[in-house]
């Protein structure tokens, strides 16, 4: 086929290199009139350097770049470690592929060299296109008109093929902006500044700075917020007095290597929105133009390559498909996919650009959290340097994994269960994700509200235990001598409220025949550990100083809360407190470690939870704290002496393993444990009440209950 690719980018060029190698005929259409390039360095992790080394350019590339040892990300006051991620021999071993950094003029400049001879075309202005069943029609500015097979439109964030496709669509300024900067190594001879990512994140500002010519030039990346420059043109200057009062406070060395910079030039930093549709007929998208992302993962080149070598497979394999049809396959291939790294790069950017002293408290220890159980940092990095496109175009397209890490084409057998699997995995919006905490909190509640709303005849009352706000709701009819439940919402000690929990509390209620009281217990990261079990164990006295008997109480929760509730009973233990009649985990989360072999197992087949998602949630609740302390992680303490429990979880969710090593240890431990394993669910089945299992283990909940109150 002849393919028309418009714009002579990253993305571009390695696609008419991967086209060209397969057989095909590329035209590359470039308006500028030569390839210069004013940026600074890009970074190419192992997800893009499998694709070059595939295409034979990664001696080319090891040969004018460099392979950083490791990334280290200090605090820009202190100079402080927050934290490492190791690079070098040991993560080209771990992901398979070295990390490089170049000049980004020096990638352009090997890419430019390994495309195909007459193929690229300078000067070319692109105005618009027509298309039929038979092929595409590119018209220039110069009135000539070129026809192929394929369009496909890899030209920027200001794409002119978007344009005509979708129409205008607004780019969105992150009212961030960032000056870049290169420095020869005979001015920083007297700073240290070693071969890896030197990184630095102060109030609304960071760093990132490394080599891009080993020995030879290094690369700044400095962003600030937009109020601090004020200029009617940001164009390159050598005027650089604004970019040297934003840094002005900073580490010793840091400001030795910022006082070396005599030119600098300054951009905004835009984005757009994912977008629903890329694909329109024999005109496709990539690149920037297709999901133009901030540059805090550092993966706008690298996914643009990822597009390019699945565009240059589907196009390769097309004998018993239409050219309309390979092309909806790419797309269904990389759409999922650059949405999450899209959504993943901006809340990366929200995180590393946090200005307030407690946000800044909270993030650092989150971070120190994630190196207690991931020292290789694959809670950050892991969706994208692990990634081999290679490997995955040769999947079925259903084996991407979209914005909730969940394989596309996953489905469960029963529609019941399908309809609370896809409640799971559209529980948060691209936007949501990107907003970070904040965002995922909001989409949580709006996930319950929408989903599982309180009956307005449902009376709700307001209680106050120890100082800790709960909210109570009772059984229509109450039987005699029931139960209160006290109940510790799930969300991974970040997300969730009480009152997001009140109808599920209301069925718990009911399922009991008493009352159920769901507490308000202050939420990571801005109230680390141990406020959480500090709130849960005053709830708990609360209700026992109000008259309540610790005989007729029940601790309850769904996953982080069913944890909660299992370390409050362990904590109780200690301090000689009488202990409550009983535990109700439901999918409880026990090991903040995550060494369950179920995360693995199922990775990719849970919508509710996975391993990234549970180390980011779990590390902003223990931050610098051992994880396998047992009021952190239950699962590691003595469980010997605690009252009955009734535990359940859900085949092929990725916390199975925590409740089955949960059972086996109560087990050993002499505790008497009711058990149910359901099949063809999800994880926190029983707050989806139109589930079967709900209904059935609602049913055992209220039974298990009426034994232990009648003892």
């Amino acid at each position: 086929m002849h393919i028309i690719i418009v714009g002579a980018g990253i993305a571009g060029m390695t696609t008419a290199i991967a086209l060209h190698q397969r057989g095909h005929d590329v035209t590359v259409l470039e308006q500028a009139t030569a390839l210069k390039e004013i940026g600074a360095g890009i970074q190419l992790a192992a997800n893009g350097t499998h694709v070059l080394r595939e295409l034979g350019l990664e001696p080319a590339v090891a040969k004018a770049g460099v392979i950083p040892q490791s990334y280290e990300m200090r605090d820009i006051s202190t100079g402080k470690l927050l934290n490492l991620s190791p690079l070098g021999d040991l993560g080209t071993k771990h992901w398979g592929a070295p990390l490089y950094n170049i000049h980004r003029a020096d990638l352009i400049d090997i890419l430019a060299q390994a495309v195909p001879a007459g193929s690229l075309r300078l000067g070319a202005q692109v105005v618009d296109f027509v298309q039929d069943d038979d092929s595409v029609t590119v018209r220039l500015a110069s009135g000539e008109q070129v026809r192929g097979d394929v369009l496909i439109g890899a030209d920027g964030i200001h794409s002119v093929i978007r344009k005509q496709l979708r129409g205008e669509e607004p780019t969105h300024f992150s009212n961030i902006l960032m000056w870049r900067a290169l420095i020869p190594a005979e001015k920083l001879t007297h700073i240290n500044l070693e071969e890896k990512g030197n990184y630095w994140f102060g109030p609304g500002r960071t760093l990132i700075t490394y080599w891009v010519r080993s020995k030879q030039l290094y690369s700044i990346l400095a962003s600030v917020p937009m109020t601090e420059v004020q200029r009617e043109s940001w164009t390159e200057s050598g005027d650089i007095e604004e970019l040297r009062r934003s840094f002005s406070d900073i580490e010793p060395r840091a400001r030795a290597m910022m006082e070396q910079i005599e030119t600098a030039f300054i951009t905004g930093m835009y984005y757009r929105d994912p977008i629903d549709r890329w694909t329109y007929g024999r005109v496709t998208l990539m690149g920037d133009a297709a999901h133009p992302m901030v540059p805090f993962l550092a993966q706008g080149a690298c996914q643009g390559i990822e597009d390019a070598w699945t565009m240059a497979t589907v196009l390769s394999n097309i004998s018993t498909k239409s050219v309309g049809s390979a092309l909806q396959e790419y797309e269904q291939r990389r759409r999922p996919r650059t949405t999450r790294v899209q959504s993943g790069a901006r809340a990366m950017v929200k995180l590393t650009h946090e200005s307030e002293p407690e946000r800044i408290r909270a993030r650092n220890g989150r971070w120190k959290g994630m190196q207690h159980i991931d020292p290789m940092t694959e809670t950050t990095w892991g969706f994208v340097w692990g990634y081999d496109v290679l490997k995955a175009v040769n999947q079925p397209a259903g084996e991407v994994l979209g914005l909730s890490a969940t394989r596309e084409g996953k489905n469960l057998k029963r529609p019941e269960s399908q309809r609370a699997f896809s409640l799971w995995k559209s529980a948060f919006s691209p936007e949501q994700v990107a907003r970070g905490h904040d965002g995922l909190r909001e989409g949580y509640e709006e996930f319950l509200a929408k989903n599982f709303p309180l009956g307005n005849d449902v009376n709700v009352e307001p209680v106050e235990l120890r100082g800790v706000p709960a909210l109570r709701v009772s059984a229509s009819k109450k039987k005699a001598n029931a139960p209160v439940v006290l109940h510790f919402h799930g969300g991974g000690y970040v997300l969730g409220s009480a009152h997001g929990s009140l109808e599920y509390a209301h069925r718990l209620a009911e399922a009991v025949g008493g009352t159920c009281i769901t507490v308000d217990y202050r939420l990571a990261p801005d109230h680390p550990y141990p406020a959480a079990i500090d709130d849960a164990l005053d709830a708990y006295r609360g209700l026992i100083e109000s008259g309540v008997a610790a005989s007729s109480v029940l601790l309850s929760g769904e996953s982080s809360g069913g944890g909660l509730a299992l370390a409050s009973a362990l904590a109780l233990r200690a301090a000689g407190d009488q202990l409550p009649a009983g535990i109700i985990g439901v999918c409880p989360f026990v090991d903040l470690t995550l060494r369950g072999p179920s995360v693995a197992k199922f990775a990719g087949d849970d919508p509710a939870a996975n391993k990234d998602m549970l180390a980011y949630l779990g590390a902003s609740y223990f931050q610098g704290h051992e994880p396998t302390d047992p009021l952190v992680s239950p699962l590691h303490g003595d469980l010997s002496g605690l009252p009955p429990m009734f535990l359940t979880a859900s085949e092929g969710e990725v916390l199975l393993s925590d409740t089955t090593r949960l059972i086996a240890r109560a087990q050993k431990a002499g505790v008497d444990v009711t058990s149910r394993i359901v099949d063809d669910s999800v994880h926190v089945y029983t707050i989806f009440p139109f589930l079967p299992e709900t209904a059935s283990t609602m049913e055992a909940i209220g039974e298990w209950a009426g034994k232990r109150m009648a003892r």
